[in-house]
Formats: C-alpha cells, structure tokens, sequence
C-alpha cells in the first residue's frame, strides 16, 4: 500500500510540476502588460511553426492543436502566418496546417499568409519575419515551451518585432495535462541541442542566442500561398 500512495504522490507532483511549469513558460519573455491572452488587437498576426505532417498529408494531432491554439488566440479579423515547408511528403507543414484551419474553424484564405521553406524553428521565425514587417502584435501559436523558445528566437533575430508579441492563449489548466511534463523535459534537450547546431551553423553561442545576435541570422525568404 506504501508504495501504491507514493507512486500515486510521485505522478501527482510530476504533473502538478507540469502544470506550473507550463504556465511559467506561457509567461517567460513577455512584460507584465503583454501577459493578457484575452487581449486581442487590429492588426495582429499570429504565427503558427509546422510540425512534420502526417504521411498521407493530413494534418496530425500536433499540428492541430497548434492551430487550434491559434484560433483561440483571436478574431475573425485576426491574420495567421502558417509556416513550414515540405519536410515529409511533397505538401508543406505550412499548407497543411493552413487547410485544417479552413476546413475545422472556418478561417478566411484572406486573413491565411504561409510560409513554405522553413524547416527548422529557427526558420520557422527567420523566413516569417517579412510577413510580420506590419503586425501590430505578434502572438506564437505552439505548446508553452516552444512558443517561448520562438519567442526568444525572434528576439534574438528581430528585436524591433519581438517587442510587438503578446502572449497567445496557448496555457490551458489541464490540458493535456499527461503531456506537459514530457514538453518540459523534451524542451531542455531540444534548447541544448539547437543551441549547439546554430553554433555550429552560424557562429552563435548559446548565451549569444538568448541575448541578442540577429546578425547572425539566415536570410529571410517570403513564401505565399
């Protein structure tokens, strides 16, 4: 019996531990004036990183719920930035992605910008920024963790337009609540390792990337749909 309640004890603190660790990612980067998701305002783009689809091109699990994420991020006069190119299969993340948003919520084409050579989170952010030159906001539409690290990604590559993002309502309590212990640990892994690659690639150090180091960017590229 002992050690049923520890177990019991010990999986309640890891997804409590996920729980407040999620929130605190939702929240990280961002001033005390830009925390509000029920905010929504003219002219804000939301963007929307890819995922790699599914192999008959449907939109999978993942990918919905960032689109899902990014509905409830706005309006009907809200704009999205689906971005992603074709990483599996012939179909881009980005269209992919971007067909879900028509056909399951009802989006507009006209409000839909896509973004089809990325393939990284890196240049999910680097090949989006053109289409973000007139946002009044920026909000990123993914799980906590990612959002915060794209967050930190546009800053390190657009100070000017990071200073524009606002929080999406990508923070729900107990949503997926099974999943955001495994985020959290999966992000530590995935921060360190492409801290690493852009060290490699471009000459960034991890404490260049957290900083400021936009120079060292690769080049933007605008793709539409």
């Amino acid at each position: 019996m002992r050690v049923v309640l520890a177990t019991l004890a010990a999986g309640l603190g890891f997804v409590a531990w996920g729980e407040w660790t999620t929130r605190r990612a939702s929240r990280s980067g961002l001033p005390a004036d830009r925390l509000d998701a029920r905010v929504i305002e003219p002219g804000e783009v939301v963007v929307v990183p890819g995922f790699r689809s599914s192999r008959g091109g449907r939109a999978n699990a993942i990918q919905r719920w960032r689109v899902r994420i990014a509905v409830r991020s706005t309006d009907e006069a809200g704009r999205f930035v689906f971005t992603g190119g074709p990483v599996r299969g012939s179909r881009s993340e980005a269209s992919v992605m971007a067909d879900h948003a028509v056909a399951r919520f009802g989006v507009a084409p006209e409000r839909i910008m896509l973004e089809q050579h990325s393939r990284t989170s890196w240049e999910n952010i680097a090949f989006s920024l053109p289409l973000l030159a007139d946002a009044s906001v920026i909000k990123i539409a993914s799980n906590s963790f990612h959002a915060r690290r794209l967050r930190a990604y546009l800053a390190t590559q657009s100070p000017q337009l990071a200073a524009r993002l606002r929080r999406a309502a990508d923070y729900r309590f107990g949503e997926y609540f099974w999943a955001k212990p495994l985020l959290a640990v999966h992000e530590l892994v995935a921060v360190r390792v492409r801290a690493a690659a852009l060290e490699r690639e471009f000459g960034v150090t991890s404490r260049q990337t957290a900083e400021s180091c936009r120079q060292t960017a690769p080049r933007s590229v605008v793709v539409s749909g």
